[in-house]
């Protein structure tokens, strides 16, 4: 009994957000916090452009142009989310093998459950209980095949990434144990895999001919087209697990191949690397290629959109190994990633998923009308506006977060220890 009250002690609770154990990776904190706070900027502005009456999507979109296409690619962060989780997985699951011989393969899914379901299922229940649309729909949520819905029909639709987490998580481990079981060489057939993910997203490319020859632009401006795209090449395990593969390729190399790594990272080849992968990053991040100054080129539309997430996905977990290792550019990045600043936020990046469209919205629906109503007195541009919002978005999402992780999150993970 004491153990469990101890689990639940408040302040033991909220000191875990602030020590850093000296095992954790600092560099993938920042990299988590960062994808947390592009995922909100990216739902800010696209929940007020779709409230805004005054607002077209694409015009935003093209009078941004290259110097704001961040704020219309902040979805990559739900990549980067899942670089991460490839990674960390990874060296769960590699740790294990090297102790025991073997996954415990029950053991691994019951401790997934209880660090992924508790926060989950109690922020649904919200969802349904105030009533919003698709309610009747959240046992898909509870059975994580939610992606499987059409992306009008889902209930708490920015959830499909946890769907698609656990469905690899329920696939990976066997893979994995099975290359390490009957192959001389698991990495190589981890590569094997990532090239298909880049066939897969080719294949359904040019079978469908509506996504084929269907400019970005109108993902932005035809809501029935961008569900249809959503549903079709956006949340389904099989289009997006190249990401996840990226980070545990790279787990693979950190935990078993270290020594190798370390004299590629700092090999010429690898600098060179190390520059374009952190170019690489930032092509794509400002690239508007929902801009209609892209309109007509069909086939860059089915280049980028083989391509560009998993090979952004692989510049991130290259860039974390070279953070990771201490190579060339690894002064630079931990000075930014690997800041104390940003572990609480990393805590708490998984409730701050969770949560972060409620305040949003709650805010968006506010602050639309009164700016419509007292012109004189909320006199800002509509980037300010979204800047403001996203700002104080944040904020509540933050503290809403906070509440999550001291009731739910953290005590079950103290009690699964």
């Amino acid at each position: 009994m004491k153990a469990f009250l101890s689990a639940f002690s408040p302040v033991a609770n909220f000191r875990h957000l602030f020590i850093r154990p000296s095992s954790n990776l600092p560099v993938l904190d920042g990299f988590r916090a960062l994808s947390m706070l592009l995922v909100i900027v990216f739902h800010t502005c696209t929940i007020y452009a779709s409230v805004q009456p005054e607002v077209e999507l694409i015009d935003m979109i093209d009078q941004g142009g290259w110097l704001r296409a961040w704020v219309w690619n902040g979805d990559k962060g739900v990549d980067i989310f899942f670089v991460i989780s490839g990674f960390l997985i990874t060296g769960i699951l590699l740790r294990q093998i090297d102790r025991d011989g073997h996954i415990q393969f029950g053991n691994f899914y019951w401790r997934r459950f209880l660090r992924l379901s508790p926060a989950y299922w109690f922020v649904l229940l919200i969802y349904v209980l105030l009533g919003l649309p698709n309610v009747n729909n959240a046992w898909a949520n509870l059975l994580y095949v939610n992606n499987f819905l059409h992306y009008e029909d889902q209930a708490m639709n920015w959830s499909w990434s946890l769907a698609i987490e656990e469905q690899f998580y329920l696939i990976y481990p066997l893979i994995l144990m099975l290359l390490v079981n009957n192959t001389k060489n698991p990495l190589r057939w981890m590569w094997v895999l990532f090239g298909l993910s880049f066939v897969i997203r080719f294949a359904i490319i040019m079978l469908d001919e509506r996504i084929r020859t269907t400019p970005g632009s109108v993902i932005a401006m035809d809501a029935e087209y961008h569900a249809y795209h959503f549903s079709v090449l956006y949340d389904n395990l099989y289009t997006r697990y190249g990401a996840l593969l990226c980070g545990c390729i790279a787990a693979y190399y950190y935990f078993h191949h270290e020594a190798s790594l370390r004299q590629f990272l700092n090999s010429g080849l690898g600098k060179v690397f190390e520059f374009l992968s952190f170019f690489t990053i930032l092509f794509v991040m400002c690239m508007p290629v929902l801009s209609r100054q892209f309109d007509g080129q069909t086939e860059l539309g089915v280049i980028y959109q083989t391509f560009s997430r998993n090979v952004f996905c692989g510049a991130v977990a290259y860039l974390a190994l070279v953070c990771l290792e201490q190579s060339y550019l690894s002064r630079f990045l931990n000075l930014i990633f690997s800041s104390r600043i940003w572990y609480p936020l990393a805590q708490l990046s998984y409730s701050m998923y969770l949560v972060h469209v409620f305040p949003i919205a709650v805010l968006v629906q506010n602050a639309v009308p009164a700016m419509a109503k007292y012109p004189e007195q909320y006199d800002y541009t509509h980037w300010e506006a979204m800047a403001l919002i996203a700002l104080y978005g944040t904020g509540l999402t933050f503290l809403l977060a906070l509440i999550i992780y001291m009731v739910i999150e953290r005590p079950i993970m103290n009690l699964r220890k």
